[in-house]
C-alpha cells in the first residue's frame, strides 16, 4: 500500500505554484511549472523548530517563517538578512526589488504582519501586530511598521494585487472589517494608505487584479454574490454581479492577473470549479465533481499568472485520487502536476432531521456498524488532508465506526439568535435523529473541533443521556471570557461582545464553561489541547475540564502541536490514536458512566495538566501566570 499523503499550503508565484506534501516520513515543499514538478530544498530550522512556510520569490532569495509544530507565527527570516522577526503565518506579500530612479538603494523585497522587537517566540503574541515593509537583505531592526489609523491592534491579513507596488489590508477590530489599500512609492517603498469602503460583514472579500476589481458578499450563504468591478471601484453599485447557475452559491474566490477563480457549491453539496475572465464576466465551468467529490484546497494570486488547486475525485475502479491541478492564464483547461494516492472515502447516505426552529438538518452517514460518532461537518481543519479525518474513515472502511457528519449553521452572535438556535444546538438535534434512527444498544460519541466543540458540548451538557461520551480537540469552551484568550478579542463581531451587559447575558446562556450542569453523571469526557494554539487558547479546555472533575471521568491531554495538525508530526498522529481509542475502547462500556478515564492528568508536553485550570466563576483566572493575557 502506497504511504497516505496530505496537501496543503498551496502557493502560486508568477506561472509557478508551490505546494507542501506530508506523509509520516516528513514533510517536502514542491515546485510545479512547464518544466515538470521538482523538490525544492529546504534549509535546517532554527533552535530545533520546524518550517511552517515558505515564500519562493521569483528571483532572489526565499522567506522562510519557523516555528512551534501546527503554529501560526515563528521566525521570520531571509537569506542575506542578519537578523530575524517574528511573524504570523500566512501574511506576506512579495514585491519586486527595483533600484531607485535616483540612485538610491533598491526598493523593497516584501510586506508582512508581525510583532513589537520585544515579542517572544515562547509568549503567543497577540498584541501589537503591526504592518511592516522590509528591504532585501536589509536587517529586519530596520523596519518600520505602516501606521494603520485608529486600529494598530487590529487582526491583520495581507493579499497582493495586481499592482506590484500595491498590497490589500484586511484587518478586523471592535466587530468592524476593513479594507486599506498600501502603496508603495517605486524605488523608495514609502507607503501611503488609503481607505476603502468598510466590508458589510467578515464574509466580504475583495480582490484587485488588473482588469477587474472583484468583490465578493455573503460568501459562503445561499445569499453570496460576487460582483465584477471596473478597477479602482470597490462598492457593489459600481460594478455587475456574476450570474451563476441556479442553485449555486460562490464559497470562496482566488485572484490571477487576468481573472477569477470560484469555488461554488451547488444544490446537493456538490462542489464546482468556475473560470471568470476579467473582459467578461460570464463563468466557465473549469471542473465539477460527483458528490462527494471535492476541492479542499485552492490558492491563486492577482500578481501571478496562474491558479492551482487540489481536487479529490474518484476514479473509474471506485477508488480515490487526489489531483493537484494548475491553470495558466490564456489557457482554455487545467493541466494534472501531480496525482497522488488518496485513500477512498467511505460511502455515504445524507439523511435530514429537523432542527429546533424547523430547519432541515443534513445529516451524512458513512458505515453501518460499531459505533456512531457524531462530528460537525465544518470542525475538523482542513477535512480532506486531516490526520484526524483519515483514521475515522479507515474504522468505517474496517467495519469498527459508523460517521455522522452534520452540516451545522454558521454561528452568529448570540444576542440576534432567539434561545440559543440557528447553529448552536445543531449537534443537539442531530444527535437526537440519530439515536432513535441507527439501532438500539449502539453507543452514541459526539465530536467537536474549535468552535465546533461549543454546540458538541451543549449537546451533552443539555442532554447527557444521548451520549456515551464526548470528545472536545482544541476546543472553545467559554463564550464570555474568549477576549481575554489568546486571539479571541477578534472574534466579538462573530460571537457578541461580553462587555455588553445584554450580549454578555446571552452568550453566558449559550457557553458550555456557563451552562449549569445537570443533576446526573455526565458521559466520559477527551478533552485535547495545543501548546502552541493560538487560535482556541488551551485555557478554553483546561477550565472546562476543571469544572467537569467530579461529575464526569475526564482526560485532559496536552500536546506540542498548534491548532492545525499535519501527518508529519508525531505528536498530531498520537493525538489521533488517543481519539480513536478512546471511542473504541468506551464503546465497549455502553452507557456505563463510572468507567475510569484512562489518565485524568494526562499531558504530552510535560506541562502539568491542572496548571492554571481554573472555573469560569473564579475571578483569579484573570490574575494568575496563566490566567493573564499572553
Amino acid at each position: 500500500m502506497p504511504e497516505p499523503v496530505a496537501v496543503h499550503g498551496l502557493l502560486a508565484v508568477g506561472a509557478a505554484g508551490y505546494w507542501w506534501q506530508d506523509a509520516e516520513s516528513g514533510a517536502r515543499l514542491l515546485r510545479g511549472d512547464a518544466s515538470g514538478v521538482s523538490e525544492v530544498a529546504l534549509p535546517e530550522g532554527p533552535d530545533g523548530l520546524t518550517v511552517l512556510s515558505v515564500h519562493p520569490a521569483d528571483t532572489g532569495p526565499a522567506a522562510v517563517l519557523y516555528g512551534h509544530p501546527g503554529g501560526d507565527y515563528g521566525h521570520l527570516t531571509e537569506a542575506g538578512a542578519p537578523d530575524r522577526v517574528l511573524a504570523r503565518r500566512p501574511a506576506l506579500v512579495r514585491l519586486p526589488r527595483v533600484p531607485s530612479a535616483t540612485g538610491g538603494p533598491a526598493g523593497p523585497g516584501f510586506v508582512y504582519t508581525g510583532f513589537p522587537p520585544d515579542a517572544r517566540l515562547e509568549d503567543p503574541p497577540v498584541d501589537g501586530i503591526r504592518v511592516a515593509v522590509h528591504r532585501t537583505g536589509e536587517p529586519f531592526a530596520h523596519d518600520r511598521a505602516v501606521p494603520l489609523g485608529d486600529v494598530p491592534d487590529a487582526l491583520v491579513t495581507l493579499e497582493p494585487t495586481a499592482d506590484p507596488d500595491a498590497v490589500l489590508v484586511k484587518s478586523t477590530a471592535r466587530g468592524v472589517t476593513a479594507h486599506r489599500l498600501l502603496r508603495l512609492a517605486p524605488g523608495s517603498g514609502r507607503p501611503t494608505v488609503t481607505e476603502l469602503p468598510a466590508a458589510s460583514s467578515p464574509r466580504t472579500r475583495l480582490v484587485l487584479g488588473a482588469h477587474r476589481w472583484w468583490r465578493g458578499e455573503a460568501l459562503g450563504t445561499p445569499r453570496a454574490v460576487l460582483y465584477a468591478l471596473p478597477p479602482g471601484e470597490t462598492h457593489p453599485s459600481a460594478g455587475e454581479p456574476v450570474a451563476f447557475p441556479d442553485a449555486t452559491a460562490p464559497a470562496w474566490f482566488w485572484g490571477t492577473r487576468q481573472g477569477v477563480v470560484v469555488r461554488a457549491v451547488v444544490a446537493g453539496g456538490t462542489e464546482a470549479l468556475y473560470r471568470i475572465d476579467g473582459d467578461s464576466p460570464e463563468p466557465r465551468l473549469l471542473a465539477q465533481g460527483a458528490p462527494g467529490d471535492s476541492f479542499p484546497e485552492v490558492t491563486a494570486a492577482p500578481d501571478a499568472g496562474c491558479a492551482l488547486w487540489l481536487r479529490v475525485g474518484r476514479r473509474s475502479d471506485g477508488g480515490t485520487a487526489g489531483h493537484v491541478e494548475q491553470l495558466l492564464d490564456g489557457t482554455p483547461a487545467p493541466r494534472t502536476l501531480r496525482t497522488l494516492p488518496w485513500p477512498a472515502s467511505a460511502p455515504g447516505t445524507t439523511r435530514f432531521c429537523a432542527a429546533g426552529d424547523g430547519h432541515r438538518l443534513p445529516v451524512r452517514l458513512s458505515g453501518t456498524a460499531g459505533p456512531v460518532l457524531l462530528l460537525e461537518h465544518g470542525g475538523l481543519t482542513a477535512l480532506a488532508n486531516a490526520p484526524l479525518e483519515r483514521a475515522l474513515e479507515d474504522l468505517v472502511r474496517a467495519g469498527r465506526l459508523t460517521l455522522a457528519r452534520a452540516v451545522t449553521r454558521s454561528l452568529v452572535p448570540a444576542h440576534r439568535v432567539p434561545s440559543g438556535e440557528r447553529g448552536y444546538n445543531d449537534l443537539l438535534h442531530a444527535a437526537r435523529y440519530l439515536r432513535e434512527h441507527t439501532g438500539p444498544g449502539r453507543p452514541l460519541f459526539v465530536l467537536g473541533h474549535s468552535m465546533g466543540a461549543v454546540g458538541a458540548a451543549r449537546a451533552v451538557l443539555l442532554e447527557p443521556g444521548l451520549f456515551d461520551g464526548w470528545i472536545l480537540r482544541f476546543p472553545v469552551t467559554d463564550l464570555v471570557g474568549f477576549p481575554a484568550l489568546g486571539i479571541g478579542r477578534y472574534w466579538t463581531a462573530l460571537l457578541g461582545d461580553p462587555s455588553r451587559p445584554e450580549q454578555r447575558a446571552a452568550l453566558a446562556a449559550l457557553s458550555p464553561l456557563h451552562l449549569p450542569l445537570p443533576a446526573g453523571p455526565l458521559p466520559p469526557v477527551l478533552i485535547q489541547t495545543g501548546t502552541h494554539d493560538t487560535r482556541a487558547d488551551a485555557r478554553h479546555g483546561r477550565r472546562l475540564a476543571e469544572r467537569l472533575r467530579g461529575r464526569a471521568a475526564v482526560t485532559l491531554s496536552g500536546y506540542p502541536v498548534g491548532h492545525v495538525e499535519r501527518f508529519c508530526q508525531a505528536a498530531s498522529r498520537r493525538a489521533v490514536a488517543e481519539v480513536t481509542a478512546f471511542v473504541l475502547d468506551r464503546a465497549a462500556f455502553g452507557h456505563d458512566r463510572a468507567v475510569p478515564a484512562r489518565d485524568s492528568a494526562c499531558v504530552h508536553d510535560g506541562t502539568s495538566a491542572r496548571e492554571g485550570a481554573s472555573g469560569a466563576h473564579d475571578p483569579a483566572a484573570a490574575r494568575d501566570p496563566e490566567g493573564a493575557s499572553p
